[in-house]
């Protein structure tokens, strides 16, 4: 697309974004936060699917930073997700927060209105093996998990885990999970601008797509042999994440989901509390059947 019309559909997609969240109550979330109150600079590299990355500095304390993801409509929506969903159930990721374009804000980095930042954590090494993680992770058992989240989510990119200076290991760049991309929001955005302009209901974009299944079992099966084979110790590890995700509560489902609709269309919070209804009925399948 070209620049002008991509600023010209973001326009239309706030003002309509504007419409929706009249009804609300004024959003009070520690998740989000206003672009307004950091200064943000180029970072000189690319976060591969994510686009031209930026680091975002908090004015009143420096310390305060965040690596900004906003080329594309999904990374902001499927990593808030993604990180809140493994956070609950005790794994470790960077602290995430949405960014909210601040009335006026006229710098031109940004090009999409979605935006999230991740904590920025100093990170030492990649880790590629949980052999490698044993090494030297404290947490390192967290790496079979890690590995069935991948698989449960139906990530098609590569596994990302990194040691960061406190000893730990953390899944990072979780955009390609969960069965939308910026296809799909790019319409759901679309459809609500349609929506606000003919003033009449309109079918979501994301009630056809099948939950049925949410992810692959055979890959499952097939990940759960390599590691009883390599590291019969990790089988508990891996299957924990199928157990975990049963304890993670509607409420608080409810909750993340509902400041992730300040920013984007309502129907993908629908989406999600289907999807995330689904996936926590075939993760208990899938552990029922393989305990």
């Amino acid at each position: 697309m070209r620049p002008g019309l991509d600023k010209y559909m973001r326009k239309l997609r706030l003002e309509s974004k504007r419409q929706e969240n009249q009804g609300k109550p004024p959003i009070a979330s520690p998740d989000v936060v206003q672009t307004a109150d950091f200064v943000f600079s180029l970072l000189p590299y690319c976060g591969n699917d994510s686009g031209q990355l930026l680091l975002a500095k908090r004015k009143t304390s420096r310390k305060e930073q965040y690596l900004v993801k906003h080329a594309y409509s999904d990374c902001a929506a499927n990593e808030f997700v993604y990180t809140k969903l493994a956070q609950a159930m005790g794994y470790r990721m960077p602290d995430s927060v949405l960014f909210q374009l601040s009335p006026g804000e006229k710098r031109s980095y940004f090009k999409t209105e979605y935006i999230i930042g991740e904590r920025y954590l100093n990170f030492t090494q990649r880790v590629y093996s949980a052999a490698q993680a044993r090494e030297c992770a404290e947490n390192w058992s967290q790496f079979f998990s890690f590995q069935a989240l991948y698989s449960i989510t139906d990530e098609g990119d590569k596994l990302e885990v990194y040691l960061a200076d406190d000893s730990q290991i953390y899944r990072v760049d979780t955009t390609d999970a969960f069965p939308l991309h910026n296809m799909h929001y790019d319409n759901a955005g679309a459809l609500m601008v349609h929506h606000f302009q003919q003033q009449k209901n309109m079918a979501s974009p994301l009630a056809n797509i099948s939950l049925l299944p949410v992810f692959r079992a055979e890959q499952c099966d097939r990940e759960l042999k390599e590691i009883e084979q390599l590291y019969p110790e990790g089988r508990a590890h891996y299957l924990e994440p199928f157990v975990k995700i049963q304890e993670v509560s509607f409420e608080y489902i409810d909750d993340f989901l509902n400041v992730l609709c300040y920013i984007y269309p309502d129907c993908v919070g629908d989406f999600f509390k289907q999807y995330l209804k689904a996936l926590k009925q075939q993760c208990y399948e899938y552990w029922k059947k393989n305990r």
